[in-house]
């Protein structure tokens, strides 16, 4: 494997054929260097990484696959930087280095990707609810040119894992209203915090004159939220919250409010008190299989159903729970990962 930069024209795609049946087919005046080096490499199926915020374990799980599995692949990786509208502008130069795959990340960049019809296939990961996002209209398969991968475990189980630690009466949460699978995963806790004969408090990130979220308006958010009495602050899968992970965790953690996260990132690399997630590395690892089925068994994409990994980590920050005075319960310890 090794990073790809998008070739000059001419662009030309090499085949394998074999050596034999070449020069029994070509006549020896012509059977030049230039033609046998168009012949003798098989070709390489090239993937296009569009990235919402840069390289994450998704992409390192990804990678490991291929490698862990011999599967040879060219990467040419592109990042948005936090602004989905990029995403599109980048299609022709997909094209251009002629994608076998183009590969998105998160819920904006995928929805602004497949709004655009598009004779290579999509694969998506890190959507969270691909329904709701409206890439498909099921998950045993989309009708369309394109499959993923979501990673967020389901509201009823996130719920559970919060209550498993403690009983907390009052849950703040907010969220960037820009973002369909924040305004959803908001959605579904409120409806299991209540539920759960408890008190949901949901307030969305403000708009700037462009439309877009302030993250400066974070932390004024949650010490309203901890002004009306909020014990534990919930952060769905939200792509801007998740750019934006340690802002947000060091500004609760100093108004002494505890963090559950649904995204591995803000507990790993942010400091949030404890989380059920979908690991990253094993997200992209179920990506880099379909991508596989797709490139080497030729398997159209909407044969390939919307899955989530089977399995789910239920992480503990215990430096952050010794800060809080919050000590994970017995059962929790005998179940949670340690960080």
């Amino acid at each position: 494997m090794r990073g790809a930069q998008p070739p000059q024209p001419p662009f030309s795609r090499r085949r394998l054929l074999g050596a034999a049946a070449c020069l029994a087919a070509t006549p020896l005046a012509a059977f030049t260097p230039a033609a046998h080096a168009h012949h003798a490499r098989p070709h390489i199926p090239r993937i296009y990484m569009i990235l919402f915020r840069g390289e994450t374990a998704v992409e390192t799980g990804f990678r490991e696959w291929f490698a862990e599995n011999k599967h040879a692949a060219e990467f040419l990786v592109r990042s948005v930087d936090l602004d989905a509208s990029r995403a599109p502008g980048l299609l022709d130069e997909a094209r251009a280095w002629h994608a076998d795959l183009i590969y998105t990340w998160g819920t904006p960049v995928s929805v602004a990707v497949a709004e655009r019809e598009f004779d290579i296939p999509i694969l998506f990961t890190m959507v969270s609810a691909p329904i709701a996002a409206g890439l498909v209209r099921s998950l045993a398969s989309s009708q369309r040119n394109l499959t993923g991968v979501s990673h967020v475990v389901p509201a009823r189980l996130q719920m559970n894992a919060i209550r498993n630690y403690r009983r907390f009466d009052r849950i703040g949460a907010i969220f960037n209203p820009n973002e369909v699978n924040a305004r959803f995963a908001v959605r579904e806790m409120r409806s299991e915090v209540e539920r759960n004969s408890a008190e949901f408090i949901c307030r969305p990130v403000p708009l700037n004159d462009a439309g877009q979220p302030q993250p400066d308006a974070i932390p004024q958010l949650l010490r309203e939220l901890k002004a009306q009495g909020a014990q534990l602050l919930y952060v769905g899968p939200d792509s801007f919250l998740s750019a934006n992970r340690k802002l947000l965790t060091e500004t609760a953690l100093a108004l002494g409010l505890p963090v559950f996260s649904a995204a591995e990132v803000t507990l790993r690399d942010g400091r949030a008190l404890f989380g059920l997630v979908a690991g990253y590395r094993n997200v992209g690892r179920l990506t880099a299989h379909k991508a596989a089925q797709i490139l080497y068994h030729r398997a159209k994409p909407a044969a390939l159903p919307i899955e989530t990994p089977g399995s789910y980590s239920y992480l503990v920050n215990m430096d952050v729970a010794r800060q809080l005075d919050m000590m994970p319960p017995a059962r929790v310890l005998q179940i949670a990962e340690q960080i």
